[in-house]
């Protein structure tokens, strides 16, 4: 069983009638009238514009819970100021037990829960002959809505130019940073090859061997490996010498038998 709340359903409501206004102008929170003189509100209210349909007034009223419509059904002419200029009227429930049978008022159509997104009409409303035909006071809250509901182009061309032009500056600081980062990086870099340089006795770009060969020298030093070199060449020589000396005693025996 599908479950909504208030929000839920003026969502729902939305997505069966919100259309842009192609056919439907669609607005929540409408008095019968402005100022002192509004003494009742339509949680939504649907207006028809094709002339074909009749430019239909369709008013919604949401109950979310049992407790909330009990308390409605109390007084169901509560709904007769705005009620009266309406074509046909809907109780729209976010549970289908929330109206008991025999409960809804002669005339008032019912909605519940289709899906999370979406309604169904469980009873149809009555369309009225002859609803009271709008006045100013009724005009007056449905135009109060309608400015309150619909953002003025040339605010939204205000936002427009104010995000362009954040968007703008946030792009200078960012670029700003950027370029701060790799001035600090670039020097960072230069100093440790100068001071490389200097401890090394080793001009990098007029060393012959290339770069190359400086970083296999500098990874045989710092592995140690340099170390087993030094101990092969030392080992060499003793033998060197000692060749040497055994050729020295070859030629002095040789000398005396001659």
């Amino acid at each position: 069983m599908v479950v909504m709340n208030t929000e839920q359903i003026i969502q729902a409501l939305k997505n069966k009638y919100d259309d842009g206004g192609y056919q439907y102008a669609f607005l929540t929170q409408v008095g019968n009238a402005t100022g002192y003189a509004c003494s009742r509100w339509a949680d939504v209210i649907v207006m028809n514009l094709w002339e074909s349909r009749g430019y239909e007034i369709i008013g919604f009223e949401i109950k979310a819970s049992r407790s909330d419509w009990l308390r409605e059904l109390k007084n169901p002419a509560k709904a007769d100021p705005i009620y009266q200029y309406c074509d046909s009227w809907y109780l729209v429930v976010g549970d289908v037990n929330i109206v008991h049978f025999g409960e809804l008022p002669l005339g008032w159509g019912l909605m519940v829960p289709h899906t999370k997104k979406s309604l169904k009409i469980a009873v149809p409303a009555k369309r009225r002959e002859n609803p009271k035909p709008i006045d100013k006071y009724f005009l007056a809250a449905i135009l109060r809505r309608a400015v309150q509901q619909i953002v003025p182009e040339r605010v939204l061309q205000r936002e427009y130019q104010k995000g362009y032009a954040d968007g703008k500056q946030d792009g200078k600081e960012s670029s700003k940073n950027e370029i701060e980062f790799f001035k600090k990086r670039y020097h960072t870099l230069k100093q440790k090859i100068e001071d490389f340089e200097k401890a090394s006795g080793v001009d990098i770009d007029d060393w012959e061997h290339g770069a190359d060969k400086i970083g296999e020298a500098v990874k045989i030093v710092l592995s140690g490996k340099y170390m087993e070199e030094l101990k092969n060449l030392e080992f060499l020589k003793k033998r060197a010498i000692m060749v040497a000396e055994e050729i020295d005693r070859i030629l002095r025996e040789h000398k005396k038998e001659v």
